[in-house]
């Protein structure tokens, strides 16, 4: 399957055909105060990850745990940050596996403890489960982007529409982007109002990845759909034709989201 970005709960919205690859949780950004060069690898890692090239993400990750000086909290990074990348690469197997040795590298029960096992329950299909530990997790940390990340993601529906609460996910999302307003945390933002139908706020968000992000179609494609929702049908069109000259594959979806919205 090839990653992107069109949001889930988004997107089975508006056409009811799409799935995507979910994010977890943001990259973990934390200190590393491991050797010099572990502190490097793991931040192109992190630049390889920001920029989509994930199988060089995974390369930096690896090379840097191998470095012998790094502290339990240096491992429990670079090992989250691995899981990460896996997921993003569609290996649940290998992304499970990481999570769990992250884990393990801190104390049981903390904060870091308990994020990366609610992570193994997410992909292993045990949302209610993950959704206790991050309950318990967000009282310990409540200003962490991880966990607020994860919260408004399952409140979105992402992990199982019987979590969906738009109102709940926005007090979650709108917090992970005033901690890191990057453009992952700024599209699942953007997503949250067109939940909340509050459009011209979606419309302001998805212009600005899209404008930052031009390559990445699923960016372009929502933008038409926000404008057919604010009735601005050809500004619509306009970007429904930049993404069938790049990818001809959207034109069911583009077709069923305007039957549905005529």
């Amino acid at each position: 399957m090839k990653y992107n970005f069109i949001p889930a709960r988004f997107s089975v919205t508006v056409t009811g055909l799409i799935t995507t690859l979910l994010i977890l949780t943001l990259i973990s950004c934390g200190p590393l105060p491991g050797k010099d060069d572990a502190i490097k690898q793991n931040q192109k890692g992190i630049d390889y990850m920001n920029a989509g090239k994930y199988e060089l993400a995974l390369q930096e990750f690896t090379e840097a745990i191998r470095n012998p000086n790094l502290t339990n909290i240096s491992k429990g990074t670079i090992y989250r940050n691995m899981a990460l990348t896996y997921h993003e690469l569609n290996n649940n197997d290998s992304s499970v596996h990481y999570y769990t040795i992250a884990a393990k590298t801190y104390r049981k029960n903390s904060y870091d403890y308990i994020l990366n096992m609610a992570s193994v329950d997410m992909l292993t299909g045990k949302t209610n489960i993950a959704l206790a530990k991050l309950t318990k997790a967000v009282t310990l940390n409540p200003d962490d982007l991880s966990v607020n990340n994860t919260l408004g993601l399952i409140y979105l529906g992402d992990y199982g529409e019987q979590f969906a609460d738009a109102e709940k996910a926005f007090l979650y999302n709108k917090k992970a982007f005033d901690i890191s307003g990057g453009r992952i945390t700024e599209d699942i933002l953007g997503r949250n109002y067109y939940e909340l139908k509050h459009y011209e706020l979606a419309e302001m968000h998805y212009e600005n990845v899209h404008n930052q992000y031009p390559a990445v179609l699923t960016y372009t494609l929502n933008l038409g759909m926000i404008k057919y929702k604010l009735n601005k049908k050809p500004e619509g069109d306009a970007f429904f034709k930049k993404v069938l000259a790049q990818d001809s594959s959207y034109k069911e979806t583009i077709e069923t989201f305007k039957i549905n919205n005529r």
